[in-house]
């Protein structure tokens, strides 16, 4: 389904708001604001094949600390596994040998074209993290076990995060990642 006509409501620093205009199976016209996304990237950094590091993100939007995956937007034009090295590094200090692009999914689709691109880092040695000023963000080591209680105890929110973890928990996909 293509929009009649879409036009720019807000231009962001991250992100742009456009309203598009759809025709209805009635005949009648319909807008639908939007959010027009360069796309980003979720990691999922292993520090072997049982521990993954989490980070306790401070998020103003819901006013809670959440338990994530770390992950950051990309830059236009640039490359996903160009995003994931330098978020790996900026959210947790942890440095990738190896990066391995595990899925692709569209983290809202009713409201956004946001394409988020889930990355294996293995291979990772402990380094500083240069967290934007405004993040409040710390690393939690989790083991497997650890993430599996986590999520049954609804302590994990975040919706890319769970897609992350479940993968980690329960995809044969996990099996060609190489350990640290």
């Amino acid at each position: 389904m293509k929009p009649i006509e879409e036009k720019l409501l807000l231009r962001g620093e991250r992100f742009d708001v456009h309203q598009m205009t759809i025709a209805g199976s009635d005949g009648k016209h319909y807008h639908r604001e939007v959010i027009r996304h360069p796309g980003a990237v979720v990691l999922l950094p292993l520090i072997d094949q049982d521990t993954v590091v989490l980070i306790e993100n401070g998020r103003p939007t819901v006013g809670e600390t959440l338990l994530e995956l770390p992950a950051g937007t990309r830059e236009v034009g640039e490359p996903a596994e160009t995003t994931a090295a330098r978020e790996l590094v900026e959210e947790t200090g942890y440095h990738a040998k190896r990066l391995d692009c595990l899925h692709e999914f569209f983290s809202a689709p009713g409201i956004s074209d946001e394409l988020m691109h889930l990355y294996a880092a293995s291979g990772l040695t402990e380094g500083s993290a240069a967290r934007e000023a405004v993040e409040q963000i710390e690393n939690r080591i989790v083991t497997r076990n650890e993430v599996a209680q986590l999520i049954a105890e609804g302590k994990i929110r975040d919706g890319k995060t769970l897609i992350g973890l479940y993968i980690f928990l329960y995809s044969p996909l996990m099996q060609s990642i190489g350990s640290a």
